[in-house]
């Protein structure tokens, strides 16, 4: 598939609803209640997903009725409440940053960032969806038309498939590199191959290949998720496409056609989409691998103490758990908690109060 700078005539008509629901007939009118069909479907299908995206725009009057204008966009990115805070630091050149923020089980997760100012952006601000942000969006629709509506310039977006099964291995990915399938208009990609682990099983946090390099604005990575988890046994691989807008434009329409961008990327990815896990089977299996391997740390660190504490409180269990428990989410869980909804987000006090 051909990057270009304007997205496809049946696109620009199915955003013209939204699309005109954020503007409000004006830029900075409040969105009104939600009333179009939603872009995604509840259906959990496989294919290509969103896990990175960043875009630039230029603000119309100040930054902070940017800002509010953002707050209401997001409100229908999301189908929970999100907060906007002051973070510390700038970011990637620009003088200082909002952090997008979900409330989730007592614990504020980070959904991506606001940027602004700065002498060398050219007046511009920036968003910046992490891999948790997006594995959160309901609405891919809804950031089409607002990347529409505000005249944005995507600059980063990751596209991802994961094979749950074993049904590509690295190995293959490797094949079909030096079969050349990889190759681009004559052009040879380089290749970068890494794995971790120890000495006792030096494979055993998982092999990663990187084909292309990011500074020339494709690059294709591939890795075992599961045993960068921390199961040594899993099949898992996940294959990444990160697009930079050096050279090339990227489309917005890219967040509603993943597997097809993902695909046109390389045309030896073209075959990969069919066999792609459901995004919501990823994200229960990324979910469950993680507290086993972290319930495995857990037992190995703090079991006999936990034995010990049974003997004290006369096999007590619940006297034990009321003493150790700390309400929250590990950071490890956050992504897949907040993505599986394994707990009901709301936002916190502060934020309740500002919506009255």
């Amino acid at each position: 598939m051909t990057f270009s700078g304007t997205p496809a005539n049946n696109e620009a008509a199915a955003e013209s609803a939204t699309s005109q629901r954020l503007r409000g007939g004006r830029r900075f009118a409040a969105a009104s209640p939600r009333a179009v069909i939603r872009g995604e479907s509840p259906t959990p299908t496989g294919g290509a997903i969103v896990d990175w995206l960043r875009f630039s725009f230029l603000p119309e009057g100040a930054f902070s009725h940017s800002v509010e204008l953002l707050n209401r966009y997001f409100a229908l990115w999301f189908d929970f409440p999100i907060h906007i805070q002051t973070a510390k630091i700038g970011f990637r050149g620009y003088q200082s940053s909002l952090e997008i923020m979900a409330f989730l089980n007592g614990e504020s997760i980070r959904l991506g960032l606001i940027a602004m100012g700065g002498e060398h952006v050219g007046g511009t601000m920036l968003v910046d969806l992490s891999g948790t942000g997006c594995a959160v969006v309901s609405d891919w629709q809804a950031v089409y038309a607002t990347m529409q509506d505000l005249d944005a310039k995507i600059t980063r977006c990751d596209l991802a498939v994961d094979f749950l099964e074993g049904e590509y291995t690295i190995d293959q990915i490797d094949d079909m590199y030096f079969a050349g399938e990889f190759n681009s208009g004559g052009r040879i990609p380089k290749r970068r191959a890494l794995e971790s682990g120890d000495i006792n099983c030096p494979q055993g946090g998982g092999r990663t290949v990187e084909i292309g390099r990011r500074q020339n604005g494709k690059m294709v990575r591939a890795y075992e998720k599961g045993r960068q988890l921390g199961n040594q046994n899993s099949n898992w691989l996940r294959i990444e496409v990160e697009l930079h807008n050096r050279d090339r434009v990227i489309p917005h329409d890219i967040v509603l056609k993943k597997s097809e961008y993902f695909s046109g990327s390389h045309k030896a990815l073209a075959s990969f989409i069919d066999a792609a896990a459901a995004k919501i089977k990823t994200q229960q299996v990324q979910h469950e691998t993680s507290v086993e391997i972290m319930t495995g740390h857990m037992v190995t660190s703090y079991g006999k103490l936990i034995d010990q504490l049974m003997l004290k409180h006369d096999n007590d269990a619940a006297a034990i758990i009321s003493q150790i428990r700390v309400k929250g989410i590990p950071n490890r869980l956050q992504k897949t908690a907040l993505a599986t909804h394994v707990n009901t987000s709301h936002a916190p006090d502060v934020f309740e109060k500002m919506r009255q």
